[in-house]
């Protein structure tokens, strides 16, 4: 696979775009839970450059979110880790690889049909997935009165960012039809 200096370029500001934007959102939540702001560079790279690469983006934005939670940072994680170290830990991780390969699948496999509807699903599937995915770990292996109150913080947050990943999807579109009027 040839690796142009353009695509090393635009992975390493998506890298840092996320790295910063989740230090950031873990300082702006409605309850115990950050608002995740990271998601709409993860469907940009997954869009632009396919699953591998949304994947890629979804596990750096998950090995933020861990060193978060070692930190202390995030006061939520801090009590799942409390209870689950390994748990947590891998959480953190495969819930953000998961949502951005998933929306990068989403938007490969609809992007062919309808450019519009592929980046609206692709950008809906990321929080779908990575709240998804937290919620299920939650119900698996989190049995405990304070994880119903985490959950219902959880619904608040996960619209917020459906909503706002849904608002930028324009701006995603426009991203992806100038990228592919200059190859």
């Amino acid at each position: 696979m040839k690796t142009s200096t353009r695509r090393i370029a635009a992975f390493a500001m998506l890298t840092a775009l996320i790295v910063v934007l989740q230090i950031m959102a873990t300082f702006i939540r409605f309850g115990g839970f950050p608002i995740t702001l990271t998601l709409v560079p993860i469907v940009v790279a997954g869009a632009l450059y396919g699953v591998g690469a949304g994947a890629f983006m979804g596990t750096v934005f998950g090995l933020v979110v861990l060193v978060m939670v070692l930190t202390g940072a995030d006061a939520s994680g801090q009590m799942m880790l409390a209870l689950h170290p390994l748990i947590t830990s891998v959480t953190c991780v495969v819930k953000g690889t998961l949502c951005g390969a998933a929306s990068a699948a989403v938007f490969r496999l609809l992007s062919g049909r309808n450019g519009r509807a592929a980046v609206l699903l692709a950008a809906a599937a990321a929080p779908v997935v990575n709240t998804g995915v937290l919620y299920l770990v939650l119900a698996l292996f989190f049995d405990t009165p304070w994880s119903a109150m985490l959950s219902a913080f959880m619904s608040v947050n996960f619209l917020i960012e459906l909503v706002v990943n849904i608002a930028l999807s324009p701006a995603v579109l426009q991203i992806v039809t100038i990228r592919r009027r200059a190859v």
